[in-house]
């Protein structure tokens, strides 16, 4: 008999929404098969099951918030097997917006004994339609198997509201918790440094295994995040205030969505070869592009790429994505005129910008990171 809880994404999360259940009670599941979707300030993710067995009773209803850590159901190799009796717990009772905690609550997650009939269900795939078009799934008819809302009910339900009202004012939950983390960020007391950094044509490694620019950038950041772990900290607003140097290089990159962006995190970063950041750059992206991202894939980073390259942009000043200490515009490369060895050609740079937290590390120590990107790309360029 296992316990399944909410899980903790990164040091800065403290409670998350559990958004629905993928399986019913008494439904078999699989150790890393889909279970639940989960839903952050981040983002909103799939939630994998840690283990084999049988979803044999459901604690959290969907749409309650509850802190990270909170049971949120029990799994089991027999699907007839009885969880324990909860344990009283201090705890508070996990509530929604504009819930109240009634008078005499036992202060210990609520129990059922079958799945929650207060959410319909919706695949993935179209709930990350619904947050990317602003549209309520709650509000949209199913016509999935059991009344499950598609895509296709999404893509409807979104163009009879445009038809309705072509002006639409609302807010998508992920433009929301843009909002909020990025209002966060602007309190913070930051300081910019730019660097104009001469870059190499990256080598072909073969198919499969082709390297980017973009690739070449991440690998040298998470290499200077090693060699400089003042730029690889956080600073932990508490009672007591304090700074926390990260031990590994965990590397978020954003990736734009049509309503927002997602950042999902290369593990261990600074280990892995350029061909190696290349496919789980890949891997990472293509699953944020289809909503399926799971907890792992967005949780822990500690320094953070940005890059409109794509875009046309030449260079750009990017916000501290909290409690991480700095953050790397990645501009475009093209070619620019550069002196090497006494003559002016043209050769390919890019513009980086670095936005730091003044309060964690300061302005040289900023220079001297720029510096360690730079000798780590030039020392490949030579290799």
């Amino acid at each position: 008999m296992w316990l399944v809880k909410m899980p903790r994404l990164g040091q800065d999360m403290e409670q998350g929404t559990l958004v629905e259940w993928i399986k019913s009670v008494g439904e078999p599941v699989e150790e890393g098969g889909l279970l639940a979707v989960i839903e952050t300030e981040k983002a909103e993710v799939v939630f994998e099951s840690p283990y084999s067995g049988y979803l044999v009773e459901i604690l959290v209803e969907p749409g309650i918030t509850v802190p990270a850590g909170t049971p949120l159901g029990w799994i089991a190799d027999d699907s007839a097997a009885r969880p324990p009796p909860p344990e009283p717990s201090s705890e508070p009772r996990p509530v929604t917006s504009g819930q109240r905690e009634p008078s005499g609550g036992s202060g210990r997650p609520r129990r059922q004994t079958r799945r929650a009939p207060t959410r319909k269900p919706v695949s993935p795939v179209a709930r990350r339609r619904a947050r990317e078009l602003g549209v309520d799934p709650a509000g949209v008819e199913g016509t999935g198997p059991g009344g499950r809302v598609t895509e296709a009910d999404v893509l409807k339900a979104h163009e009879a509201a445009r038809a309705t009202s072509p002006e639409q004012g609302g807010l998508s939950r992920m433009r929301m918790a843009i909002a909020e983390r990025m209002t966060r960020s602007a309190a913070i007391p930051q300081f910019h440094l730019m660097r104009e950094i001469v870059l190499e044509k990256p080598k072909d490694q073969g198919e499969g295994t082709k390297v980017t620019y973009t690739d070449l950038v991440l690998w040298a950041t998470a290499r200077a995040l090693a060699d400089r772990p003042a730029v690889n900290s956080s600073w932990i607003d508490r009672s007591q205030p304090s700074v926390r140097s990260h031990p590994g290089v965990n590397l978020g990159f954003a990736v734009a969505l049509e309503d927002g962006l997602i950042v999902p995190v290369i593990k261990d970063a600074a280990s892995l070869s350029p061909q190696q950041i290349s496919i789980q750059r890949r891997r990472l992206e293509g699953a944020a592009r289809r909503g399926r991202l799971s907890p792992e894939d967005v949780g822990g980073g500690t320094f953070t790429v940005s890059n409109l390259g794509a875009a046309a942009v030449d260079r750009f000043t990017a916000l501290i994505n909290p409690p991480e200490a700095g953050i790397l515009a990645m501009g475009a490369v093209k070619p620019r005129p550069v002196v090497l060895d006494g003559a002016v050609v043209a050769a390919p740079t890019v513009c980086l910008t670095l936005t730091g937290d003044h309060r964690v590390f300061d302005g040289m120590e900023g220079a001297k990171f720029l510096a360690a990107i730079d000798a780590r790309l030039q020392s490949l360029a030579q290799s």
